[in-house]
């Protein structure tokens, strides 16, 4: 999961989602959970339901937990591979799904924002070799222009979730829904332009396998049909080459039109 300190990043996480930490120790976290993480962490829905069905303003619970199997019972041992922890990473990844971020900006004049749409999509070759690769592509929603690896250079910018005094958003000419129509239909004519030598070897060595499973079962196909259906399947669910997308996160980015330039020269 790549997370080198548990204790340090349960800290981080329940602080950052607006719940305040009422004691803690080397091992040990406290947590007096806030009503919208204690709805998405705690399973009370019919609790939630009816709090919300009568406009009251709800009470949240507390969460004792520790990253110390040996700590006292009154604390919840959360480790890798725990269901808690795993319904954590389960709303982390929800909430980073989707993005609206403007670039910070420290200026008395009035600056307009360009809208950008950016879409971060993950594209898995699934053959004998298996292969993911991520692609991150921006497209200028005032001139349609697209930018490989945004997310290069989405790196270098200063931004902030709520837009600069002075600051204003271009209204965009292009709507997300044909923003993220034309990104993916760009990913796809790339695709299209790639030698695809690893589809024609996952091919052929599925029909390799395919012929062998024929061979074996060819005086025996009638008595073992199922068997012989199950094992074609698996050899097809193996072999058989694809190519799958999958949208990773993206969002609406506003960027000054100096860095827009920037962005579109580099």
């Amino acid at each position: 999961m790549g997370i080198e300190n548990l204790h340090k990043f349960l800290y981080t996480f329940f602080s950052e989602n607006n719940s305040q930490i009422t004691n803690q120790s080397k091992s040990t976290l406290d947590i007096q959970l806030s009503p919208e993480l204690d709805e998405q962490l705690m399973n009370r829905p019919f609790y939630w339901q009816y709090v919300k069905k009568m406009g009251l303003q709800g009470e949240a619970t507390s969460l004792h937990l520790t990253v110390d199997p040996n700590e006292d019972s009154k604390y919840e041992f959360i480790h890798f591979g725990s269901p808690r922890l795993q319904k954590i990473m389960e709303i982390l990844a929800d909430k980073g799904k989707y993005a609206k971020l403007y670039q910070s900006v420290d200026t008395n004049q009035h600056i307009p924002l360009v809208p950008w749409f950016v879409l971060n999509v993950k594209i898995s070759y699934i053959g004998t070799v298996k292969k993911e690769i991520l692609k991150s592509i921006g497209i200028n929603m005032i001139n349609g222009a697209m930018v490989n690896q945004m997310i290069d250079h989405c790196r270098n910018i200063n931004w902030d979730i709520k837009i600069s005094d002075f600051c204003y958003t271009l209204t965009p000419l292009i709507h997300v829904k044909h923003s993220y129509q034309r990104i993916i239909q760009l990913m796809k004519e790339h695709l299209q332009q790639e030698s695809h030598q690893w589809a024609v070897d996952a091919w052929n060595k599925m029909n390799e396998e395919k012929t062998l499973l024929q061979e074996f079962y060819q005086t025996e196909v009638n008595d073992y049909q199922n068997h012989y259906q199950q094992e074609l399947a698996s050899i097809e669910a193996l072999y058989q080459p694809k190519i799958e997308l999958s949208v990773v996160n993206g969002g609406l980015f506003f960027i000054t039109q100096p860095t827009t330039f920037q962005i579109l020269n580099t």
